[in-house]
């Protein structure tokens, strides 16, 4: 009786483990790198999205050598915020390293 509790226990826990594995694999997100940018602050960001909209390429090229980068496709990263508007807070790895950047959710692959 006490092997049938005992079997029981690790089956629930396996299964757990097996879902928790699961939901950590489909959350993997990388860079796209399809000519999207990702900044060092939000405000960064908000004034590359600017600068794109009115076409000021002066603007976006300052912005790219101050703050912002072109990151190439499959940096992987973590999704650590989103907000309502499609700007994403995440950090990305490359190596040993992390920053964490803004960026927006069209420029990471579907999780």
């Amino acid at each position: 009786m006490i092997n049938l509790k005992k079997l029981t226990v690790l089956s629930t826990i396996s299964a757990f483990m097996l879902v928790i594995s699961l939901s950590a694999s489909a959350q993997e997100r990388a860079f796209k790198g399809e000519n999207y940018v990702a900044c060092i602050t939000e405000d960064l960001l908000d004034q590359f999205i600017d600068a794109a909209v009115k076409n000021d390429n002066r603007a976006m090229n300052y912005l790219l050598a101050n703050g912002c980068i072109a990151p190439r496709a499959g940096i992987p990263v973590s999704v650590l915020d989103s907000t309502w508007t499609g700007t994403m807070h995440v950090r990305a790895y490359v190596g040993d390293q992390a920053i964490e950047l803004w960026t927006i959710r069209d420029a990471l692959t579907d999780g």
